[in-house]
């Protein structure tokens, strides 16, 4: 167990009363067995959520929703700090509504991830100095809620960058891509995805012709790889992802360019049965080196298991990740497509033609 979870664990057996732990994708393979039945969850992650579910914990999945909480207070919020500022801002909002008075606030985190920096302005956010106390390389900040706080609730809060709102980050085919914070890079086109979608034209030319193909955009986040595929043949698309807030993003974006397929919660495609002509995959590799290998193998798995015999699958990745070798157990065709800016495109089938 890492130290931070032990820290996160022992702060958790400490609180009384009615507890909540946010947690995100820092929470993966937390011990949520240790915990007592008691403490309620509320994950981002579908996986996650899936976790404290199988512990026996009360879980919540949504885009950091609090709003159970709003009419029914809470007397602890345990939350360890998120990558993104924007995500550490809408929740630490969030938590300021959805604790009663004198209720507390505990954040944990590292130094090099901003915890002291969180704990000055949220603490003035809830209208108190922090208790900070240091464990080894991790600190525990703790935050009480202030009376006063409660009647000018919208003047404290902290600038999330408009956390729930979708908004335009490019334009595909003259209609809008939308994204929002709590996405890993929604701000931009990713470099990855922008490599493979210039590929899909020659790519898609290859496969064997069908009147109408099944493509499985694996992964989605907020749909952009479904977005380039669907002017360029007649698919039946479908797309799934882990995290709450591409789902919301990823349906948007299928109302906009009138896709009609669908966007499925799941992870990493497990409860999916169908097979598929074509998959598409930008596989996160932003978590350390052993959680990527990991979790590469997950979706190169998943994409064995849903890959027609006769299918082909394109997936992007950064040039240090090993996809060749990682993908030999689980395919007979593996080819190095393109490669360009620090990112490559290996394609993959059951065996060659």
């Amino acid at each position: 167990m890492a130290d931070i979870d032990r820290l996160l664990v022992a702060v958790l057996q400490q609180c009384q009363g009615k507890t909540l732990l946010v947690a995100d994708e820092n929470c993966l393979d937390f011990p949520f067995p240790s915990l007592d039945k008691s403490i309620h969850i509320l994950s981002n992650r579908l996986d996650v959520t899936a976790q404290a579910e199988s512990a026996g914990l009360t879980a919540w999945f949504s885009d950091y929703d609090f709003k159970h909480w709003f009419d029914s207070p809470l007397d602890n919020i345990v939350y360890r700090i998120s990558k993104e500022k924007p995500v550490v801002h809408h929740i630490a909002n969030q938590a300021l509504r959805a604790a009663r008075n004198g209720g507390a606030f505990w954040l944990l985190g590292g130094k090099q991830e901003g915890i002291k920096t969180f704990a000055k302005t949220v603490g003035s956010q809830f209208g108190c100095a922090a208790a900070i106390r240091k464990e080894g390389s991790c600190y525990v900040v703790q935050l009480e809620k202030q009376a006063a706080t409660e009647t000018l609730l919208d003047d404290h809060l902290l600038d999330d960058q408009d956390y729930d709102r979708l908004r335009s980050i490019a334009t595909l085919g003259g209609k809008p891509v939308l994204s929002k914070p709590g996405l890993f890079g929604w701000d931009k086109i990713d470099k990855g995805s922008a490599l493979l979608a210039a590929y899909l034209p020659e790519f898609l030319d290859n496969l064997q012709p069908k009147a109408t193909a099944s493509l499985l955009d694996l992964g989605c986040g907020y749909g952009y790889l479904s977005l380039a595929a669907h002017p360029l043949g007649n698919f039946h698309i479908t797309a799934t992802d882990n995290c709450a807030a591409a789902l919301i993003a990823c349906r948007e974006n299928f109302a906009l360019h009138g896709i009609a397929g669908e966007v499925i919660g799941d992870d990493c495609a497990t409860t999916i049965a169908a097979r598929f002509d074509v998959i598409l995959c930008n596989p996160p590799f932003h978590q350390g080196f052993q959680q990527e290998r990991k979790l590469t193998e997950k979706f190169l798995a998943s994409t064995k298991r849903l890959l027609d015999r006769k299918g082909r699958a394109l997936f992007v990745v950064n040039q240090f990740v090993p996809l060749e070798t990682l993908a030999t157990p689980f395919f007979g065709h593996i080819r190095v497509a393109a490669a360009d800016k620090g990112f490559k495109l290996v394609e993959l089938a059951h065996s060659s033609r």
